[in-house]
């Protein structure tokens, strides 16, 4: 494994133990307090903090990658775009007609996840 790649997951992995830390804590303490609603507001969004920090941990490691590296992340996120665009759309009209809301705490992991598979099906193209 490359020295970047172990870097990577070290500080992927730390970020995403404080995010799931954070969010116990948070939700823990949110539940019974009372308090004014831009501290409980303040408050709930202290797990972003961990994921910014995610973001520019998969920023610096995508620096270390090479030109087909950079082509098959370009094409997964393309085809992630279009999927979870589409599928976003798509399920807007079918709101109008009686289907549940879709929150939007769930657009962000479902896009990193067609990323991911965008991704895999890009490299299984490359092979």
């Amino acid at each position: 494994m490359k020295p970047a790649a172990k870097i990577y997951l070290r500080d992927f992995g730390f970020s995403m133990v404080l995010y799931a830390a954070t969010i116990v804590a948070v939700n823990m303490y949110l539940k019974d307090a009372t308090l004014p609603q831009w501290q409980m507001a303040s408050l709930a969004l202290v797990p972003v903090l961990p994921i910014i920090l995610a973001v520019k941990v998969v920023l610096v490691f995508s620096r270390t990658w090479d030109e087909l590296e950079k082509q098959q992340a370009m094409e997964g996120t393309l085809i992630a775009f279009f999927i979870v665009g589409m599928g976003t759309f798509s399920y807007g009209f079918l709101e109008g007609v009686g289907f549940p809301p879709l929150d939007t705490v769930w657009v962000f992991p479902i896009l990193i996840f067609a990323q991911g598979l965008g991704r895999m099906i890009v490299m299984w193209k490359y092979r």
